[in-house]
């Protein structure tokens, strides 16, 4: 092995060298992007010169205290050839010398990352090959043409102004709904009960928990053609203290906007059939909230059920009421917290991460953020079958983003305490008995199924 030029790296009163034919450049340490479940030794993800690498912690695969990422004299080393996908995070570097081969003692140990020993002034330096450096961690290799704009935009829901919509299709057209809106989703399979001298939108009357609810077509009443599938939805939309089911075709997504790509029409604009419009990267969305939810109302005021106040009083009494996502595996029905929900995104390619844990699928990347993805099927020791119309539930866990691919997403619903059923589990602590008790839903803690 020929060294010709190695850079020296300090750390505490270790001295450690690395081959310059090895090392691309030298650069202060960017952003950190965590990514959780990560292997040893990796720190996170970070963007370097337009590409989205893996920063490596040198101590950390040196088995001594990892580096200290506010210490102004650590910088990264952006790597060569095979190791390019990588970042190495290091203390401090120190200085640049040429190697004088009367200087250097090689060492015959298959076993230790360190391959030599370089007399410099009154220390000794000692050479490390990355070769048997990075063997000890997983290779992450990103596609490049995933970072489009050459920098990574790392966002903090917390931190931003946003706005949260669930994004359903009509005639392969996207709409959405302010979510604050929205009670819960049920299947479109029902009975209706028929009113007589209703609207040709109006489908009828049904039954959700001993309450009534009337039901337009949405579709209809936008003009567009109405079609039946297994996919259809019906949207339980809340505009002061009254409800109303809103037929769609299907669900898209569940996602959070930025205030400043949400752009509000004026008022009776189109006769109020859009409240405006959602930029949403290269295409819009249409989006409505009061003005056209208090429409839709006046329009089917005479079809809506009217009810007592005591009557009123009790549908608004939501104590005791759980927000879930339900959701399939191999065809059983699951459920979780539906605030732990970023988004829900059609089934994407992963990028594989070498020797990671068994239940991790890969990481993918959305809009620059890295998500790691877990398989639940794994996790549960469910039999995996491939989906043509797979989704995943992407969820903000522990400050991470995490994600889950799952057969298909179901409902989200609102459920009362007398549905709910307690067992002393820690994976799955409640079942839920929807449907009168026909329906029977696994209610997972999703913290305890990911990070036990």
């Amino acid at each position: 092995m020929l060294i010709e030029e190695i850079l020296i790296i300090k750390n505490g009163h270790e001295s450690y060298g690395i081959s310059t034919a090895e090392v691309n450049q030298i650069s202060r340490v960017p952003s950190l992007m965590q990514m959780p479940l990560r292997p040893a030794g990796v720190r996170g993800l970070c963007a370097v010169g337009g590409n989205i690498v893996t920063m490596v912690d040198m101590n950390l695969l040196l088995q001594t205290k990892a580096i200290d990422l506010q210490n102004d004299k650590c910088r990264i080393l952006t790597l060569n050839d095979k190791f390019a996908s990588n970042a190495l995070l290091v203390s401090e570097v120190y200085n640049t010398i040429e190697v004088q081969e009367d200087r250097l003692e090689w060492i015959d140990n298959e076993n230790d990352p360190i391959i030599g020993i370089y007399k410099y002034k009154k220390s000794l330096v000692q050479i490390v090959s990355l070769e048997y450096l990075f063997s000890r961690i997983n290779r992450l290799n990103i596609r490049q043409n995933e970072v489009k704009s050459g920098r990574v935009k790392v966002t903090d829901s917390k931190e931003e102004d946003e706005n949260r919509f669930l994004i359903f299709a009509m005639n392969e057209e996207r709409f959405a709904l302010n979510i604050d809106y929205l009670r819960e989703i049920i299947l479109a399979d029902v009975e209706y009960t028929d009113v007589a001298g209703t609207s040709e939108d109006f489908l009828g009357l049904v039954t959700l928990r001993d309450e009534l609810i009337s039901v337009i077509d949405l579709r209809r009443y936008y003009g567009f053609r109405s079609t039946r599938d297994e996919k259809n939805r019906i949207l339980i939309a809340s505009f002061e203290g009254k409800k109303i089911g809103l037929l769609v075709d299907r669900i898209v997504n569940i996602k959070n906007f930025a205030t400043k790509d949400i752009d509000y029409m004026p008022e009776n604009f189109q006769d109020n059939m859009i409240s405006g419009v959602i930029h949403d990267k290269s295409s819009l969305i249409s989006f409505f909230d009061t003005t056209v939810l208090k429409e839709i109302f006046l329009k089917h005021q005479a079809y809506i059920d009217s009810q007592s106040d005591d009557e009123q009083n009790e549908v608004e009494d939501n104590s005791g009421e759980l927000e879930v996502i339900v959701f399939k595996l191999s065809g059983k029905e699951y459920a979780f917290d539906v605030e732990s929900v970023a988004e829900i995104i059609d089934n994407a390619d992963k990028t594989k991460i070498a020797y990671a844990k068994e239940n991790i699928d890969g990481i993918i990347n959305i809009r620059g953020q890295i998500v790691t993805i877990v398989s639940l099927f794994k996790k549960l020791k469910i039999q995996e079958r491939e989906q043509e119309d797979s989704k995943i539930i992407i969820c903000n866990l522990k400050e991470s983003k995490i994600g889950f691919v799952v057969d298909s997403v179901s409902d989200i619903l609102s459920i009362k305490s007398h549905e709910i059923r307690t067992q002393d589990d820690r994976l799955f602590p409640n079942v839920l008995h929807l449907e009168g008790g026909k329906r029977l839903v696994l209610f997972m803690d999703i913290n305890n199924v990911v990070f036990e």
